[in-house]
């Protein structure tokens, strides 16, 4: 089964981590480490883009309920977990994820049916992102083994004790592409945070010191004249990504990229591609040479 999502910027995002996915397992192939590639919101393995969708069929225009083109093969956007069995020369092992019961049933088709060659490599679960990465960060031996980690999220999912996990592991290079925008919307533009939505940037961001900063008081007045404060929202998107990127910062010991990809629909920016390194190892700047010279 194939998603209908996606747009010029879901590709611009795949391009770019399937292009470290390349540089990675080059450097490290002679380096004596388990390879894995772990992509904990997988999707489907495809989806087709609403370009594809929403643009007219001039071939077919006029015709009654035929005034949209249909997608074909040529449309689809190849997602990362399919991109990432591509790469040559392959990871030792491909975790994907998703929790999603027709998504997982998707990849294991494509598996079959495209990647019969490296499908003992693969290992394809059906939880929450959180419970997958935390079962990773627990059950595997850091001490020989490498990982990218590729985080899509679906909204605010994503708990920042799991990037804190990730961190720890010392052995972990982590593409995040981070919701910013969905952060910025819970605060109205009166300054009332949505109870709920306030709780996931809570979660999301390990703190909930940004409220402190996102929302302030200012003097207004009633209609009798009388001096009333007034909440107002005092932050926009590039705050949030600023602040998340240092939260990334915090799990990871300072070693998060400078730069970020930031995507987004019609000159909206929703979300960053942000990167980071938990080796500590001087050697493993490497890793931010390679991401750095990719976001340029």
């Amino acid at each position: 089964m194939t998603q209908a999502f996606g747009d010029k910027h879901t590709v611009q995002k795949l391009e770019t981590v399937q292009k470290y996915l390349k540089a990675y397992v080059t450097a490290l192939k002679f380096q004596p480490f388990q390879l894995l590639y772990v992509d904990a919101c997988a999707g489907s393995g495809s989806s087709i883009p609403k370009w594809a969708i929403d643009q007219p069929d001039t071939a077919q225009a006029g015709l009654e309920g035929m005034d949209k083109r249909v997608a074909d093969a040529d449309d689809l956007i190849v997602g990362s977990a399919i991109r990432a069995l591509s790469v040559d020369p392959p990871f030792h092992k491909y975790l994907l994820n998703d929790v999603k019961k027709s998504n997982v049933e998707a990849l294991r088709a494509a598996v079959e049916k495209n990647h019969t060659h490296i499908a003992d490599r693969v290992e394809i679960s059906r939880f929450d992102a959180n419970e997958m990465l935390m079962r990773l960060c627990r059950e595997r031996d850091w001490r020989k083994t490498r990982a990218v980690v590729f985080i899509d999220p679906f909204g605010l999912q994503i708990d920042y004790s799991t990037l804190e996990m990730l961190g720890r592991t010392k052995a972990v290079d982590l593409w995040y592409l981070v919701p910013v925008f969905a952060m910025y919307r819970q605060i109205s533009g009166e300054g009332q945070i949505h109870p709920d939505g306030g709780l996931r940037v809570d979660a999301a961001l390990g703190t909930s010191a940004w409220r402190d900063v996102a929302v302030i008081q200012e003097e207004g007045q009633d209609l009798f004249g009388a001096i009333q404060p007034k909440s107002k929202r005092a932050v926009d998107v590039a705050w949030f990504e600023k602040v998340a990127k240092e939260r990334i910062g915090a799990a990871f010991g300072g070693r998060v990229l400078d730069e970020v990809l930031p995507l987004g629909r019609d000159g909206l920016q929703e979300f960053s591609l942000m990167f980071a390194w938990a080796n500590p190892d001087p050697k493993a700047q490497l890793a931010a040479t390679l991401a750095k010279a990719i976001l340029k």
